[in-house]
């Protein structure tokens, strides 16, 4: 058995472009391409447009999800991958997010989540 049920990336792009990131439909085609490149198994897809910027959603995968935030302002991008298994090698798709963001930096951030220690402790207590 695992030791933990989830496994997320976190991953921070810096000096994207503004205009690129404030478009729901160049975004949504970004992040379907990189569930293509990365072997994912789309689900279902809820991107949303804000006003007046902004684009955030999340693309349900089999595997778990990808979930998307933009702040154009700030030419920033959170995207988070998670994931039921440890399973996944997210390089070739954050190098791919990076080319077409037009980030001038990333930061990436690697946690594991449900620890399954802690959930059968707190199982057996609502037993």
């Amino acid at each position: 058995m695992h030791k933990n049920l989830g496994f997320e990336t976190a991953i921070e792009f810096y000096g994207c472009d503004s205009e690129l990131i404030d478009s729901k439909v160049y975004i949504t085609d970004v992040l379907l391409e990189t569930a293509k490149i990365l072997d994912l198994t789309v689900v279902n897809t809820t991107i949303h447009k804000f006003a007046p910027i902004g684009v955030s959603g999340v693309i349900v995968i089999a595997e778990s999800h990808i979930a998307v935030h933009t702040w154009p302002e700030y030419g920033y991008v959170a995207i988070d991958f998670f994931t039921c298994n440890q399973k996944y090698d997210f390089e070739e798709g954050i190098t791919f997010l990076k080319e077409a963001l037009k980030a001038r930096n990333f930061e990436k951030k690697e946690i594991t989540r449900g620890n399954m220690e802690k959930i059968k402790e707190h199982m057996s207590v609502l037993k």
